[in-house]
């Protein structure tokens, strides 16, 4: 069975600030995640960077059977389409790079906000948190019951 990693990037107008989420599971149990502020980015820019942080730790762990999940549509679209004129095209690269290493399975698929495996929680957890992306072995404890 694959991994299912979940993805989100987060933008709060109110704060201009911006964080991304992830979740790897297995059969339905936490394996790992990772979650943290990126600063100020918009939120299709979030969305790329939650993909490109998480595609990096699942294949760092070795885990090569992977669909991932992302909500944004217009992401998976600006991966999937090559565009050298887009803003964020070395971001891009970097994660057709990761699609590119030698995986068992790779898919990358739309989901909806309420099937999204609580990448959601995660990013708006982390929204307005210092100190870069965290990755973490279990989820955080403030979160826990709802993921």
């Amino acid at each position: 069975m694959a991994y299912k990693l979940n993805v989100k990037g987060v933008y709060d107008r109110a704060t201009r600030s911006t964080s991304v989420g992830g979740i790897i599971k297995r059969n339905g149990r936490w394996v790992r995640g990772l979650g943290g502020c990126i600063g100020l980015v918009d939120p299709v820019t979030a969305e790329l960077w939650a993909i490109y942080y998480g595609l990096k730790m699942v294949w760092e762990r070795n885990k090569t059977d992977l669909v991932v999940f992302s909500e944004c549509r217009e992401t998976i679209s600006i991966i999937c389409n090559d565009d050298p004129e887009y803003p964020m095209a070395m971001l891009v690269d970097m994660i057709r790079m990761l699609l590119g290493e030698t995986w068992t399975s790779m898919d990358i698929q739309p989901t909806h906000a309420d099937a999204n495996g609580g990448a959601n929680v995660m990013a708006g957890y982390y929204l307005g948190h210092e100190g870069g992306i965290r990755e973490m072995d279990e989820p955080p404890e403030a979160i826990s019951h709802l993921i």
